[in-house]
């Protein structure tokens, strides 16, 4: 591991660092408040953005990737963190709007934009809270994504593997930016739907390395992995934040560890078995995922500690070995396109055009049949990709840009769930309080009553979280509880003069900033999405108000995490709470509905003791050692659906005793 840095401390880093991409490519603008890069001024004919970004520490990814041509807009978090769903809101309201002609009002018809999100739990949160609020904010606005999970290093390696798949799915590696160039360079020329899902299924990587990376101003084996990668060593499927990977071998040949990377990926059978694009990967019983006469594209990422020179010797062994098999790449790249800081590494990645050329191209429509080749040879502005670079005369004045961005931002109109208009679809959002079956009196109790509820089973939260994860999701809950009151306290928040709508985005906006965490993060969707469904559900009875908007809320949430009842996650208090089976005699009993609600909320949280954890940190922490003994002697529950469990019991106890 390579610890000797130019830079002592990563104070800064992130945001110098975007300054210096930013000047080498004059089409681009950086807001640095959310750290977005953007394209000023999109073509007139540009249609359709394309949005992506994650954590620092893959540059030139994925800033040094945006220009015509690919990315119209990218984000950046800090080092090895996903980027807050305010971040990304930024980049997608600059995407959308950024370069329309003024002046911006409600009917502005903004660009519809398409999102790459890279399968890991926390890009999948916040951007899935970014696109909810995006989608509440700018009612006109088309916005959709599309998931990259490309890592076969967790898949069955043969279709009689009979291993469990885990439920979190392959993680997202280099072959995302694949993905931003094919997919951007198709928004250029107009696009249909389709391709994006199609790509992302036949798109398969694998990653190996000689050691870890190392942050500036870190301890050398601090962060996820503390174990050194011994001398003569490789670690195959390793992710891209440090994470160990599946398994270690000796490193006999670089030929052996690439014929084994190439050989997981060949076997990787039909993919991600319960993907949404899995559904894309249709094959025959046996088939293998390239056949003889695909055409193929090979990409190899530089992690970005290897040098060059062993860069070009390993692309040949690679080419032979694909050769041995029978397969020929039409396309090869090998560049740092997505690295580890500076992680002694790569990864290897292949497309199956023919198959993508199959499942897009109807032979039978007269349109032009899209060819992925073609796309990858289109023309790019981004500067760390092959393409044409055009330069201004006139001398560039920095500061006088970010200022430009920041007012380009101001001046982009926004939806607030409170904001008077004349549609019909906003007129709902001065729905009261009482339609909803609660008094303001009643409600601000409640949220009281929860609150002092939460802080009183911090220390039971943090006991059940030690046990499987880091301990913090009493601290979180108690986080989140204490700002809400402080604002309640401060007149911050008001139930009394906001309408239900408003509060609950206001509600969804202070835990996103105070909680933290997945928890946080799923916790402010479900605010986001619940406000939205809160506004354009008609209030009639109020019980009938009240459960299609959480079943609303529920069902945005879920198209952000794949966790179900029986996972052990806070999804297993959170379903019956929004999609409850109420018996008719107690439907129309006030309190009756309110205790049954806390009884059952009750009963799916203790469900969650003996479960076996299929999703988050625990999947990974503590298996089949001390930590699952503990759980399964001390009958330890989720903490997450405890911790909404206390939530809902003491909100119902506020407005009882309002």
């Amino acid at each position: 591991m390579a610890d000797k840095h130019v830079f002592s401390s990563p104070d800064g880093l992130v945001l110098a660092s975007l300054k210096g991409s930013v000047a080498l490519n004059p089409t681009l603008r950086l807001h640095p408040p959310s750290r977005t890069v953007y394209i000023a001024h999109p073509e007139p004919s540009t249609q359709i953005a394309l949005v992506a970004g994650g954590g620092a520490g893959h540059e030139p990814a994925h800033a040094g990737f945006t220009g015509r041509g690919m990315l119209t807009a990218s984000v950046s978090g800090d080092i090895f963190a996903s980027p807050s769903a305010k971040q990304i809101l930024s980049a997608i309201s600059f995407a959308a709007f950024a370069g329309l002609p003024p002046p911006l009002s409600e009917t502005t018809r903004p660009r519809d934009v398409l999102v790459i999100i890279n399968n890991y739990t926390g890009d999948r949160l916040n951007f899935g809270l970014a696109i909810e609020r995006a989608r509440a904010r700018y009612p006109n606005l088309n916005i959709v994504s599309v998931l990259n999970a490309d890592d076969v290093s967790l898949l069955p390696q043969a279709t009689n593997d009979s291993r469990e798949q885990p439920i979190v799915g392959p993680r997202g590696l280099a072959g995302n930016v694949l993905v931003c160039k094919i997919l951007g360079a198709y928004t250029t020329f107009g696009a249909k739907g389709g391709l994006g899902d199609a790509l992302v299924a036949n798109l398969r990587s694998i990653g190996a390395a000689l050691g870890h990376c190392h942050v500036p101003g870190r301890n050398a084996h601090s962060g996820v992995c503390t174990e050194i990668i011994e001398l003569g060593s490789v670690e195959l499927g390793l992710g891209l934040h440090n994470e160990p990977g599946v398994r270690r071998e000796s490193l006999s040949s670089p030929t052996w560890f690439v014929s084994e990377m190439i050989r997981m990926i060949l076997t990787s059978g039909s993919g991600w078995v319960g993907s949404e694009v899995n559904r894309y990967a249709v094959f025959e019983p046996g088939e293998e995922w390239i056949r003889p006469g695909d055409a193929t594209v090979l990409f190899l990422n530089n992690l970005g500690g290897i040098s060059q020179l062993e860069m070009g010797a390993t692309l040949e062994i690679i080419r032979n070995e694909l050769a041995t098999h029978g397969i020929s790449p039409v396309r090869i790249y090998s560049a740092p396109f997505m690295t580890s800081l500076n992680a002694p590494g790569f990864s290897i990645s292949l497309v199956n055009v023919t198959r993508i050329h199959a499942l897009v191209n109807d032979q039978t429509s007269g349109e032009e049949p899209i060819d992925i080749l073609a796309l990858l040879d289109a023309p790019t502005d981004a500067h760390s990709w092959v393409g044409a670079r055009h330069w201004s005369l006139e001398t560039r004045r920095i500061a006088d840009e970010e200022l430009e961005a920041g007012e380009t931002l101001q001046a982009i109109p926004h939806l607030s769930a409170d904001a008077p208009s004349s549609s019909t679809q906003i007129a709902l959002g001065s729905q009261t309080w009482e339609a909803l079956g609660f008094t303001p009196s009643e409600v601000e109790q409640g949220i009281r009553g929860a609150c002092n509820a939460l802080l009183g089973v911090e220390g039971e939260l943090t006991k059940f979280d030690t046990a499987f994860g880091d301990g913090d999701c009493g601290e979180t809950f108690s986080r989140g509880a204490r700002e809400i009151l402080f604002c309640l306290d401060a007149g911050m928040l008001d139930v009394r003069t906001s309408p239900p709508a408003a509060f609950l985005e206001k509600i969804g906006e202070l835990v996103e900033e105070t909680m933290g965490g997945t928890i946080g993060a799923i916790f402010s969707i479900f605010f986001a999405a619940w406000s939205t469904a809160t506004r354009t559900t008609p209030p009639t009875d109020p019980a009938a108000a009240r459960d299609p908007a959480l079943r609303k809320a529920l069902a945005a949430l879920c198209t952000y995490t794949p966790a179900r009842p029986g996972d052990r996650t806070i999804v297993d208090a959170l379903v019956p709470l929004c999609t409850p089976e109420v018996p008719q005699n107690v439907a129309t009993n006030k309190h009756e509905l309110l205790q049954y609600t806390v009884r059952v909320v009750k009963e799916a949280a203790e469900s969650t003791r003996h479960m076996r954890a299929r999703f988050g940190r625990a999947v990974y922490v503590g298996r089949g050692g001390e930590s699952e003994d503990f759980v399964a002697r001390e009958e330890v529950p989720d903490p997450g659906a405890w911790g909404l469990a206390a939530l809902v019991d003491g909100f119902v106890r506020g407005v009882q005793g309002a």
